[in-house]
């Protein structure tokens, strides 16, 4: 039997039911630091409404973050009425809460933040005005909690929008269902580096100037990364991604039918897939990851029973969870081997085959897209269009980002 037929089978996905199944189901509580807040009755709770996850890592590394004027004056009066104060956050249209921290300071005006643009409403929510109060924080956890399963366990939760509000209060009661969520919901980071570099801030390098390898584990708690200023990641659907997985006989079905699958064990991993999420393909013959690709459907069962099977009276594929996909970037693969590869994928268990976080989908499609050159020509065309000082066909290689919705 060829050795790509006896790769391809259940093994290769690994038994998943105790490693990424608990990423999307909560899972254990994982460690970390401990919630700070002991007396959730005796405690205000917000959620606010990000634009980016890039943010949202800034805050982590910098310790501070900025509201409008009207929910400056609500966290202020609970600060000054001793209350603890947590605040949640949530990516755009990521439909995941990314972590939580405590208020530590008062929000104070910053006239620079007021008149550092031209505040222009383009939502309702935007009539509450500029991002110009400025509160310290100290983030507490950085996770991926699916809101469906946040709404399980808070009911009365109500999620900041762009057509009401970028800061929501919620009751104590709700604020505690929500903090024990987040708790219960594994570690990840909130950025990965895919450029080999390291920190925002270069003081927080080594003594000799060399570079710290990436946090793993509650380390994730202690040192927290960030973007570097200039930094242009590729356009990434907000959420989590997917690697599926392949072997040298079925790839090009994979590729010409534009459908991937799952074994049948693997359907609860794959429920965080939506149209427009970033996919992977891992030929596990050749050791090499292909992308970029976008989903177009969910997960489902059997769009093509006789996918992937010999037997042309089959009822049910052997791999049934599928989804269909299109080329988002054709470029060359990138080996197994990758140093950067595998820093970015470090804190995956139980093989190659799963979901990513969005932080590790975002390298990972910047990695592929930087080494093909994609990356850079997306850069140069986006500062042509901005200054009016070129013209700039994009390239045949790739079909044009879907575009990202806004705060």
């Amino acid at each position: 039997e060829p050795d790509g037929e006896k790769e391809l089978s259940e093994n290769m996905f690994g038994n998943q039911e105790t490693t990424t199944v608990d990423y999307y189901q909560g899972g254990v509580a994982g460690g970390g630091k401990p919630s700070p807040i002991l007396e959730p009755e005796n405690a205000s709770f917000f959620i606010v409404r990000t634009a980016t996850y890039r943010d949202c890592s800034i805050s982590t590394a910098r310790g501070e973050w900025y509201v409008q004027r009207k929910y400056a004056e609500a966290i202020n009066s609970a600060v000054n009425g001793g209350r603890q104060v947590m605040i949640f956050f949530t990516v755009g249209d990521s439909n995941h809460i990314q972590g939580a921290s405590l208020v530590t300071s008062t929000a104070a005006y910053i006239e620079s933040a007021d008149h550092k643009y031209a505040f222009k409403p383009k939502t309702a929510a935007d009539v509450d005005g500029a991002f110009c109060y400025r509160f310290r924080c100290e983030w507490y956890r950085t996770c991926e909690l699916p809101i469906a399963t946040a709404l399980e366990a808070a009911p009365d939760l109500l999620l900041p929008t762009s057509a009401t509000k970028y800061c929501q209060d919620m009751t104590s009661k709700t604020g505690e269902a929500v903090m024990k969520a987040v708790w219960n919901s594994p570690l990840c980071t909130l950025y990965e580096s895919w450029t080999g570099g390291d920190y925002e801030d270069e003081a927080m390098a080594g003594a000799d100037g060399s570079k710290k390898p990436p946090p793993l584990g509650e380390a994730i708690l202690t040192d927290f990364r960030c973007p570097l200023p200039s930094e242009v990641a590729w356009p990434t659907m907000p959420g989590p991604g997917f690697i599926f997985g392949c072997n040298s006989q079925t790839m090009d079905e994979c590729l010409g039918r534009g459908l991937f699958g799952l074994p049948a064990h693997m359907r609860i991993t794959a429920a965080g897939i939506r149209p427009g999420s970033s996919i992977f393909l891992y030929n596990v013959s050749e050791k090499l990851i292909f992308g970029i690709f976008e989903a177009l459907t969910t997960a489902q069962m059997n769009l093509e029973p006789k996918a992937f099977s010999k037997n042309p009276k089959a009822q049910t594929s052997p791999f049934p969870v599928q989804i269909l996909v299109r080329i988002s970037l054709e470029c060359p693969p990138i080996h197994d081997d990758d140093p950067v590869l595998n820093d970015i994928l470090r804190s995956r268990v139980g093989g190659r085959i799963g979901p990513l976080t969005f932080a590790q989908t975002e390298a990972l499609a910047s990695l592929i897209a930087h080494q093909c050159g994609a990356l850079s020509y997306m850069t140069d065309y986006r500062r042509g269009v901005e200054t009016g000082g070129m013209t700039v066909s994009a390239p045949p290689i790739a079909l044009p980002p879907r575009k990202i919705g806004t705060m």
